[in-house]
Parts: C-alpha cells; sequence; structure tokens
C-alpha cells in the first residue's frame, strides 16, 4: 500500500501510484513514503558537488524560502541525518535539492510530490527504474484525491522535539540564509 509520510493526510491514497509523467526538463513523480529517505540520498549521489539545500518552511509561501550553499555530498549527508526526518515527515515544510553546477534539482513538494528537473532527465531513468517507479501518461498525485468532501491536510510536527523552523535557526548557524 502507498504510504504517505505522518504529516500529511491524503483522502484516497490507494490511487497513488509509484509513478511519473514528464513534461520537458520536468518529470513529476509518486514516490511511497518509506522510499523517500534513500531515493533522496540516490538522487543526490548523481549530482556534482558543490551542493545546496532550499527550504520552505511554509509550502504555500513560495517567497518564503532558506538555502544553505556550497556543500559536499557529505555535508548534506550530516545535515540530513540530524533533520531529514523532519523535513521528511512534516505535512507543511517543502525542500530542494540541487547541484550548483549542473541546476539538476530534486523538489520535494507539499503532499511529497517529486519534482525532478534537469536537461538531461534521461540520465535519471535507471535511478527511477530502481526504485520502482514507471512512466505513466497522466500521474494521479495527492492533489488529484482531494474534493470539498473529503480533503486532503498537511500538519507542522516535531520530531526530536523539533519543528521545521527550529531546524532553520540551527542551520542559519552554519550558513544558511533567507532568500530575498
Amino acid at each position: 500500500m502507498f504510504e504517505t509520510a505522518s504529516g500529511v493526510t491524503v483522502p484516497h491514497p490507494e490511487r497513488l501510484r509509484e509513478e511519473y509523467e514528464l513534461a520537458g526538463d520536468t518529470l513529476t513523480m509518486n514516490l511511497s513514503f518509506e522510499k523517500l529517505p534513500a531515493f533522496v540520498q540516490a538522487f543526490y549521489e548523481l549530482l556534482p558537488e558543490p551542493l545546496f539545500l532550499a527550504v520552505h518552511p511554509d509550502a504555500d509561501n513560495e517567497n518564503l524560502v532558506y538555502y544553505l550553499d556550497g556543500m559536499t555530498k557529505s555535508q548534506l549527508e550530516t545535515v540530513l541525518g540530524g533533520y531529514g526526518e523532519l523535513l521528511y515527515q512534516d505535512g507543511l515544510s517543502s525542500f530542494a535539492i540541487a547541484s550548483h553546477e549542473t541546476e539538476e534539482e530534486l523538489f520535494v513538494q507539499k503532499y511529497k510530490v517529486l519534482s525532478l528537473y534537469s536537461t538531461k532527465l534521461p540520465r535519471f531513468f535507471p535511478l527511477l527504474q530502481q526504485f520502482g517507479v514507471s512512466p505513466t501518461a497522466k500521474l494521479v498525485t495527492a492533489w488529484d484525491t482531494f474534493s470539498e468532501a473529503e480533503p486532503g491536510s498537511a500538519s507542522r510536527l516535531q520530531v526530536a522535539g523539533e519543528t521545521v523552523e527550529d531546524m532553520i535557526k540551527e542551520l542559519q548557524k552554519i550558513g544558511m540564509y533567507q532568500a530575498k
């Protein structure tokens, strides 16, 4: 069965499939939650350094974003080791990981819908295949399962007593900054 993050409620998760849809340089996909951390790591392992992490503490406010730039894979792994569970589980935030060099990016959006941006998307097809994600002509995302009678919900979570806002304050100590 398709799993969702703790901070996310989808009225009909049985309608979701591990599939992706292509549109230009963008691939949009569903991935069952238990695979998300491993997929994120496998994705950034394919990227050339330096990398950056972008965090949207409120996924509904696209203008509020924080960046941590110029990271090595090892540094990103350390950040995700400390805060990954919070980023993965929280329903109100979204985040992206990308390469400064290639501008290839994985964006984990609200309701954990994933978008992968690359001018060379085929290089990621083996990764998708490895995680059991297949192509489709029409992707059904969490958003497509909502109705007035059965809306989805997203909530702010605490993991180990911390919220995404707490995480941002801590990461600002090592260079995270708010975009202008």
